[in-house]
């Protein structure tokens, strides 16, 4: 059911203008949560020219030595004159196997919403710029999505790559846990390792069992 922001109180906002983009990560990998990020950018000029020299690259076109520099390059300036602002959210595969990829990740992105409102975002007023097949599921803002938009938007690169990055340090930290599946590796997408990881050991509670059909899945022995 959509939510509405006609009750959103007029009070003082610290941002009334500029632009927020939201982009999400992991709805295809057989392990871990998906992942959404939103950033709120006061000025996407500056930020094109700070931090992505120019040229908008989305995560997946960057290497990971770079992706890295751009997450730790606006890590550092991300509160500069609180002119940039992100939120994420996530959903873990649990949820994921009990509502679909398709609420988790609607879920995360109206979470991220409601995260730069409490921020000081007046998300009633401020243009909210998603990657294809997002939308914030809220009545009465002002929002568009865009094919290729995390190519082709400032706020919709950087949202990528902070998700990106998110989810990937996370599923990196899981696989000091379950160091046979190679989670640093494939951060949780279906190679040929992790497949045969599945066979031989089995299946644990970040593996998303919906997305396993056909397989005879087994827990884990810890």
């Amino acid at each position: 059911m959509k939510k509405s922001v006609d009750k959103i109180q007029r009070r003082g906002y610290l941002y009334n203008s500029g632009v927020i983009g939201i982009d999400e990560v992991g709805r295809g990998p057989l392990a871990g949560p998906v992942t959404v990020c939103a950033v709120y950018i006061l000025d996407t000029k500056r930020v094109k020219t700070d931090i992505f020299n120019n040229t908008i690259r989305d995560s997946k076109k960057l290497t990971k030595i770079n992706r890295n520099k751009v997450f730790q390059t606006f890590r550092k300036k991300r509160y500069f004159n609180r002119e940039v602002i992100y939120a994420i959210s996530s959903r873990n595969a649990i949820y994921i196997d009990k509502f679909g990829i398709q609420k988790a990740t609607a879920v995360c992105v109206r979470s991220c919403i409601h995260k730069l409102h409490k921020l000081g975002v007046n998300t009633a007023l401020v243009q909210i710029n998603l990657d294809a097949g997002l939308k914030t599921g809220i009545l009465n803002l002002k929002e568009d999505s865009f094919v290729k938009g995390d190519e082709n938007y400032t706020e919709i690169a950087l949202a990528s790559i902070l998700a990106k990055e998110t989810r990937d340090k996370y599923m990196k930290r899981m696989s000091n846990i379950h160091t046979e599946y190679k989670w640093d590796k494939n951060v949780g997408y279906g190679t040929r390792d992790h497949l045969k990881a599945i066979k031989k050991y089995g299946v644990t509670k970040f593996h998303r069992k919906t997305y396993l059909k056909g397989f005879k899945l087994f827990e884990k022995t810890e």
